[in-house]
């Protein structure tokens, strides 16, 4: 029933009922502080948090040649 046929008529709108938030565990790919390569660049992970879908991604550090860009984020999956 829509809003407007609710005042006009007078009628009572049905609640939807209440959804209970799921909440997932799931263990990460890397810990924090730990080495990583991205393709052929080592790297230190800085912080990480999961994506709405669920998507690892990670803030790293790139030492040495990191063509300009030291710091980037990436997907989990683009690590080893």
């Amino acid at each position: 029933m829509m809003l407007m046929e609710v005042q006009a008529t007078g009628a009572v709108a049905v609640e939807l009922p209440y959804r209970k938030r799921r909440v997932y565990t799931a263990e990460w790919k890397f810990k924090i502080g730990q080495a990583v390569k991205l393709g052929d660049l080592p790297a230190i992970v800085l912080s990480r948090n999961r994506s709405a879908m669920g998507v690892e991604i990670y803030r790293i550090w790139i030492g040495g040649n990191a063509y300009g860009r030291p710091m980037r984020t990436v997907a989990g999956s683009a690590l080893q």
